[in-house]
């Protein structure tokens, strides 16, 4: 019995020993049952409006910047182009030139063969007729220093033709350089909008209603010309003042120059060139390419360029007032001159 009673105690020390263990293991196992049921896990908060709304300014912002880099990129492969056009146009006359040096070679060398090649004191010694020797040695030599003169205009044009040619590939190359760059300037703008458009899609319906309506108020409002505006300091900053105010409430669009939609860079092109101005669609070249100024000497039709990237530019109005084509899902709109960080001021 007391045998029994030692295994009984075993036992049931056992028993004591593994309920609190089966216990914690249960425990962790329900514990671990909550955490796995979706729905039961700490969510974060979803994102209210006005968040939807600062991140999509911001990408909005990511792809106009790409966009003007994007706009410098097209100019300066039009140069390009114009340049390997030019250089093709001469190498193209050169090898015309170098072609026809060569056969005029050609046949001189041909005509001194023929003459022979007899030292001229033995020709003039046993020749029957000295006089018509003596004519005929005169014309050689000049036929002789018009063949070093002819090979000298053919290495100098094969020397520019080769020089050419070299210019000709090295321009080729940054041709498809640009290219190259153009192509991932469009793939920013392209991903930096999808972005954008996910944030909203995120959106419940009433928030993308809501969206919406705050956008289309916002632009109505921002169309309505301000009191009391000044007169343009000149005729031809009159003529960009005044296109620029005919082009309120027209769409931004990436890369636009007119006549329906812009892009910031397109507004200011389109609108001093109806001045008779001309200038690059990029704000970046647009800064460099005109006077600078100070902002305590700005006037009216003066370039505003904002941001230290120079990736944004707009037209003074007068009264600290702007008219600028802003980003997607706007209209070209007027704004506070100090709405943007002033980066330059520039005068055309």
């Amino acid at each position: 019995m007391a045998s029994h009673k030692t295994v009984t105690t075993h036992r049931a020390s056992k028993k004591t020993i593994t309920g609190p263990r089966t216990a914690v293991t249960l425990a962790t196992a329900t514990v671990g049952s909550i955490a796995l049921v979706p729905g039961l896990a700490h969510a974060d908060p979803a994102p209210t409006l006005n968040d939807v709304k600062g991140q999509v300014n911001n990408l909005h912002q990511q792809a106009e910047q790409a966009s003007e880099a994007y706009d410098q990129a097209a100019s300066n492969l039009a140069t390009l182009q114009n340049k390997v056009n030019q250089i093709q146009a001469r190498i193209t006359a050169e090898q015309t030139q170098l072609t026809s040096a060569q056969s005029s070679l050609g046949s001189l060398a041909a005509a001194q063969y023929r003459a022979g090649g007899v030292d001229s004191s033995l020709q003039l010694m046993l020749s029957a007729a000295p006089d018509a020797f003596l004519q005929q040695a005169t014309a050689n030599a000049e036929m002789s220093s018009h063949s070093a003169s002819s090979m000298q205009t053919a290495q100098e044009i094969k020397r520019q033709l080769d020089q050419d040619k070299s210019l000709a590939t090295a321009d080729l190359q940054q041709l498809q350089k640009t290219r190259d760059d153009m192509a991932q300037k469009k793939s920013d703008i392209d991903s930096k909008e999808k972005q954008a458009q996910a944030l909203l899609n995120s959106l419940t319906p009433a928030q993308r209603t809501q969206y919406t309506q705050q956008q289309s108020q916002q632009n109505v409002q921002n169309v309505k010309t301000p009191a009391n505006l000044p007169p343009a300091p000149n005729a031809r900053a009159a003529i960009a003042v005044a296109f620029a105010k005919a082009q309120l409430g027209k769409p931004y669009v990436y890369g636009a120059d007119g006549p329906r939609s812009f892009d910031c860079s397109g507004l200011t092109m389109a609108a001093w060139g109806a001045a008779g101005v001309s200038m690059s669609h990029s704000s970046s070249a647009q800064a460099y390419e005109f006077p600078q100024v100070s902002e305590s000497n700005i006037a009216v039709g003066d370039l505003v360029i904002y941001y230290g990237s120079l990736h944004h530019v707009a037209i003074y109005v007068g009264g600290g007032e702007i008219i600028h084509a802003a980003m997607p899902g706007t209209v070209i709109q007027y704004a506070p001159l100090h709405s943007m960080p002033v980066a330059m001021i520039v005068r055309p």
